[in-house]
């Protein structure tokens, strides 16, 4: 059992069960882990059974160190600790004596252990670097390696683990076509290029008797220049995804460009809306010289099978179709409405003539009346509309205002205004 009451787990004498029989003193990678061993119980007891247990041991642990005196009595701890509850403080006191980060000497007191220190030592960075960036705590463990005459290979490991996995990210940044990614991607490369300096000073004090490591340092070189490289490339990236989307000009928003429409007068709008309905020829498409010379040698590499002779006959003769396509019925309504209205020479008003039946047929109704009184010529439905010898009149501001109960089924609101005949004196 260990300090918490925990079964312990499987020791190094167990870890065949786990290598399929293979011992584990013949496995490099876990041979050179074994001198972890001497961490586990400061690390595990830190941890201890929940994020809470976690907290309150790690903050009685900075209390401690940052408190004045290196030997602390038991009053002295009841002050440094005080806003722990007596049974919670005496307990997790009990726990890190246990597992090694205190000591209790009798006569003297409680001091922190030398393995507690160097273990603080390594967790302090997670405080502030980690914040910062991900990369300082990688480069002030190697420079603390090449300090103390250790081999540096594991944090050159982490290192250049953390740059694959930067370059990684920015190829997926650059398939991803999405503005948000790649502006991530950059802020994160920022951030490894504000530090290429202080890696490359670290490394070149990396000696050229540990070959392996030097090894791992030519990679993170060459991962460095390719990381400087795609800075570049990711800023154009964005630069030309940029072009693909509409930039408003002097600001504008959506909703001041509407207000700005509905100022303008309704015969301005209407005649913009007559222009749309005019055929459009489209553009010709754009050919480059790259897709013809490849459509051409798609062509000649095809298989081609011989080609039967041609027999030439007489085109059989065309169809003919007899009689004229027939008008929808609510179109034919309105032209003769239309005409009635005209003969009898007085104005109706557009709350009257518009609604019929549905909001559907009420909303064509009033869609064709735009183009009555303009003479577009033909013998289509917009000829005899611009033939109907009625001019559309609206009232106010062009606003809708609602209408009777008893057009209410069709329409709820309409523009006031009316159909006039022309020889109607205005």
């Amino acid at each position: 059992m260990d300090s918490d009451g925990e079964p312990r787990g499987q020791g190094w004498e167990q870890l065949a069960q786990l290598t399929g029989g293979v011992p584990p003193e013949r496995i490099p990678a876990l041979t050179g882990v074994r001198e972890l061993d001497q961490v586990y119980p400061l690390l595990h007891s830190l941890a201890g059974r929940s994020l809470g247990d976690f907290l309150v041991r790690a903050a009685a642990l900075e209390a401690i160190v940052a408190a004045d005196e290196a030997v602390s009595s038991a009053a002295e701890l009841d002050q440094i600790l005080y806003w722990l509850e007596p049974g919670t403080r005496e307990s997790t006191l009990r726990v890190l004596r246990q597992s090694g980060w205190l000591q209790y000497e009798a006569g003297v007191g409680t001091t922190l252990t030398d393995a507690g220190r160097w273990a603080y030592d390594v967790l302090s960075f997670l405080h502030k670097r980690l914040r910062e960036s991900e990369l300082l705590p990688t480069i002030a463990g190697i420079e603390y390696a090449l300090e103390i005459g250790a081999d540096p290979i594991r944090l050159l490991l982490s290192m250049r683990s953390r740059l694959v996995a930067r370059r990684d990210e920015i190829e997926r940044a650059r398939a991803s076509y999405s503005e948000v990614v790649l502006r991530r991607a950059i802020g994160g490369l920022d951030a490894v290029l504000d530090l290429s300096n202080q890696i490359r000073a670290v490394l070149e004090r990396v000696s050229l008797d540990q070959r392996a490591a030097r090894a791992i340092v030519r990679d993170i070189h060459d991962l460095l220049s390719q990381l400087h490289g795609s800075s570049s490339e990711l800023h154009h990236a964005v630069v030309q995804l940029g072009r693909q989307y509409l930039r408003l000009a002097a600001g504008l928003t959506v909703e001041q460009i509407v207000t700005a429409l509905q100022r303008l007068p309704v015969d301005e709008l209407a005649r913009a809306g007559r222009n749309a309905l005019e055929p459009v020829v489209a553009a010709p498409p754009l050919l480059t010289t790259d897709v013809i010379a490849q459509a051409a040698e798609l062509q000649v590499l095809r298989d081609h099978s011989s080609s039967e002779p041609l027999e030439w006959q007489e085109p059989a003769a065309a169809e003919t179709i007899s009689g004229e396509p027939e008008l929808p019925s609510e179109v034919a309504t309105l032209l003769d409405d239309l005409g009635s209205l005209a003969t009898r020479v007085q104005r109706e008003a557009l709350g009257s003539f518009i609604p019929r039946v549905n909001p559907a047929t009420s909303f064509l109704r009033a869609s064709l009346l735009a183009l009555v009184g303009h003479k577009l010529g033909g013998e289509g439905v917009a000829g005899q509309l611009g033939a109907v010898p009625l001019s559309v009149e609206i009232e106010h501001d062009g606003w809708p205002a609602d209408l009777d109960a008893e057009r209410a089924s069709a329409l709820t609101a309409l523009t006031p205004g009316s159909l006039t005949p022309r020889d109607i004196d205005g």
